[in-house]
């Protein structure tokens, strides 16, 4: 149906478009040429083109005929160039509205609107409160048509200038109003001289009360500025050399923390991606590192953590990016061994020196636990910080361990003294072992995948937090050496034991905030537990249980498949790629026969939940899937829209429909399980097994609780009688003449 100022008109999608909107101006009497209308779904308020056709415009569809985007981005356009402020910032409302659908986008990029965009952000001065408006709308449609461009462009259509303009957006008082408040309500965390760089949580929360009461300034509906400028300098950044130096200059860290705030979480997100991109083209990382901390960025960080949300996945994502660059910073001394002529490496080894082991030991160095028994010479001492990684990084954790934890170090060591020899544990020896196990765990020298939103709380407790979590550790190997009453022959076993501990808590189902919790969950995971495990693994490997279990999977495994395709029938609402702005969310449910995908777009029902399958209106039938793409396993020519690490896309060709081509059905998962729930029953559905990781744990867990109820069936056979010990063999045969009957 096509409508036009309530009249209503039927119309057949046999005929090509431009038919359709001729016929359709003629039936409801609009002058004009046809080139000039266009036809929109009038529940998408997409327009339709030849390339999106098969999806806009279907049987039930109703739409209705405007004026094409041409023609309104060059009235848009025409407005932008002549006419006076208070117009300006009414048609940029219009052009926001606009740019959200990707044919006026296009159409405007075309028309070089982008340059009367850059014309009027250079021109508006930032004090006045009309300037503020119009420099706010004019950066929001700026990111909303670049967003369809592709944000790779920015470099092509800034110029020198409009950097210079953007960057004092950042630093204007104007633009951080916006996000925090008013200037004169707040004691911002950059200006502060009573909050230190090791400040709690608390403080900061003291000094921030009033943020979130005093944020929002005069017009609550306009866009803050600051977070689409910091949007556009962080491309600028990624994409050029030039351009980083440049805003090198202009821009400080203390500009852009200051926006890194939980009462504005999505200007956070933009925030830390500039530092970032900053941060990742340092030369001279740790130097920015230390000026990152004395503005604070850790609290700022550990503070936004804290009301971080599962969907909150591109600002998870800058956190895990944060993070990376953070530990990373300890990869060059990792992989450098220590050299025996650097005066202030073997100054470090010095303080590890206790004056008693002389009186105790006839030497300095003995019972210190160097490979070397008494380590005389310097190169002696260096040889334990020969093996990259942990090298230096080892003589470093070492050093802040003792400096910090004097008096346990000197404890630990004097305890070992009072052993046998055999039972010492070698504390140089460990505390190299521990910081090898740390850099493994934390996963430091591997590159970073530009998908993942996973990351440690504990990593932005404290400043120093990877030799924090050394000095707690390396007390664990000592308390787990005496745990398993080890020898010097057992060291290699006790670095195992300690490495499946720390594996236990980094990779455990409550994330570990600080130190403290740290701690507390490494006594959660003592020898005795790590043993009970391995026993239940020894169990299962023997070989009446490996058949039992062979037997079983493919049982279990239908299980879980099913399983999945059940949820597959409860339905699931998702979000949509960031390209789609008209629609929200998508929901998606199988049918009870489980050969057809019903799905909608902004459906509304009374309690919130999925809605049926009758008032899903689109169907895809499982035999048109032709297969579904991961989006984080896409690394080339990925489309821009595809941007989250949850997302997953089916590919589909309906052979019913008159265009033939293979087209993609996008979903955006909410939580990682939904993702893995979704596209494990979706792989089903294809006659494929579930195969993520939680469905692996779950067959598992299903083997694990079969085997044992078997073995426990066992017991419950009436007659039978289990012997205490081995029935005796019996007595050999007079002969082995053995004879068989053919008959």
């Amino acid at each position: 149906h096509c409508r036009w100022k309530g009249s209503q008109w039927e119309f057949s999608n046999y005929d090509s478009l431009q038919k359709i909107v001729s016929d359709a101006l003629q039936k409801f009497d609009i002058t004009g040429n046809v080139q000039d209308w266009a036809l929109m779904n009038d529940k998408t308020k997409r327009f339709i083109t030849e390339q999106n056709r098969e999806e806009e415009l279907h049987q039930g569809v109703v739409a209705t005929i405007r004026r094409s985007p041409r023609c309104l981005a060059e009235d848009s356009i025409k407005i932008l160039s002549s006419k006076p402020d208070h117009e300006i910032c009414l048609e940029l409302e219009n052009v926001v509205k606009y740019a959200e659908e990707y044919s006026y986008a296009h159409e405007f990029y075309k028309q070089d609107g982008v340059t009367i965009l850059l014309e009027i952000i250079k021109r508006t001065p930032i004090f006045e409160s009309m300037n503020c408006s119009i420099l706010a709308y004019s950066l929001q449609a700026l990111c909303l048509v670049m967003e369809y461009m592709g944000t790779e462009l920015w470099t092509k259509v800034l110029d020198n200038m409009a950097i210079k303009k953007l960057t004092e957006i950042v630093k204007s008082k104007q633009a951080r109003e916006k996000v925090l408040g008013a200037q004169d309500k707040i004691r911002t965390n950059t200006m502060s001289s009573t909050l230190t760089r090791n400040s709690s949580i608390r403080d900061f929360d003291m000094q921030h009360k009033d943020n979130k009461a005093a944020a929002g300034g005069e017009n609550p509906g306009e866009p803050p500025m600051a977070q689409y400028a910091l949007a556009a300098i962080d491309s600028v950044v990624r994409f050029t050399d030039d351009g980083f130096e440049l805003i090198s200059s202009l821009i400080k860290p203390s500009d852009v923390i200051i926006f890194i705030t939980d009462t504005n979480t999505e200007c956070a997100q933009y925030a830390l991606a500039l530092v970032n991109a900053l941060f990742g083209k340092q030369e001279k990382k740790d130097l920015f590192y230390r000026e990152l901390l004395d503005r604070n960025i850790r609290v700022n960080i550990e503070k936004v953590i804290r009301v971080v949300k599962p969907e909150d996945m591109d600002l998870s994502h800058h956190i895990s990016e944060f993070q990376h660059l953070l530990l990373g910073l300890h990869k060059e001394s990792a992989m450098t061994p220590v050299d025996p002529a650097d005066d202030v490496q073997m100054a470090m080894l010095d303080k590890v020196k206790i004056p008693a082991l002389s009186e105790q030991n006839g030497g300095e160095w003995a019972g210190l636990g160097f490979s070397s028994e008494k380590a005389e010479t310097a190169e002696e001492r260096a040889g334990d910080f020969q093996q990259c990684p942990p090298g230096t990084l080892a003589l470093q954790c070492i050093n802040h361990f003792v400096q910090k934890h004097y008096d346990r170090h000197r404890e630990m060591v004097l305890d070992q003294l009072s052993r046998e020899k055999d039972r010492q544990c070698p504390f140089i020896r460990s505390a190299v072992a521990v910081a090898g196990l740390l850099f493994e765990q934390l996963r430091i020298q591997r590159d970073y995948i530009g998908v993942e939103i996973d990351f440690l709380p504990v990593v932005f407790s404290q400043d120093n937090i990877f030799y924090e979590l050394f000095s707690i550790t390396v007390q664990l190997f000592n308390t787990t050496w005496h745990e398993m009453f080890a020898k010097i022959s057992d060291f290699n076993k006790v670095v195992d034991v300690v490495k499946e501990q720390l594996n236990m808590v980094f990779k455990g189902e409550k994330k570990i905030s600080n130190t403290e919790d740290f701690k507390a969950a490494l006594k959660t995971v003592p020898f005795s537990k790590i043993q009970e495990q391995r026993l239940k693994s020894l169990e299962k490997d023997s070989q009446p249980i490996i058949q039992l279990r062979k037997k079983l999977k493919p049982e279990l495994q239908d299980l879980v498949n099913r399983q999945r395709l059940t949820i597959l029938e409860a339905g699931e609402v998702f979000n949509v790629p960031k390209g789609n702005k008209r629609q929200k969310a998508l929901y998606c449910r199988l049918s009870s026969n489980h050969k057809t995908l019903h799905y909608g777009y902004d459906i509304v029902t009374n309690d919130n939940t999925c809605p049926t399958i009758d008032e899903l209106p689109e169907k895809l039938n499982v035999n048109d899937i032709e297969g579904i793409i991961l989006w984080r396993d896409i690394k080339k020519n990925k489309p821009k829209h595809w941007d989250s690490p949850l997302g997953f896309s089916l590919e589909y060709n309906q052979s019913t429909a008159m265009d033939a081509t293979t087209k993609t059905l996008d979903f955006i998962s909410q939580t990682v399980e939904v993702f893995s729930y979704w596209t494990d029953g979706i792989n089903v559905l294809r006659k494929k097994d579930a195969c993520n990781e939680s469905a692996q744990q779950h067959l598992s867990m299903l083997l694990e609780m079969e085997i044992k109820i078997r073995q426990l069936d066992i017991l419950d056979i009436e007659g039978l009688s289990l012997p205490d010990h081995p029935p005796n063999i019996p007595p050999l045969p007079d002969n082995f003449n053995f004879h068989y009957n053919f008959n």
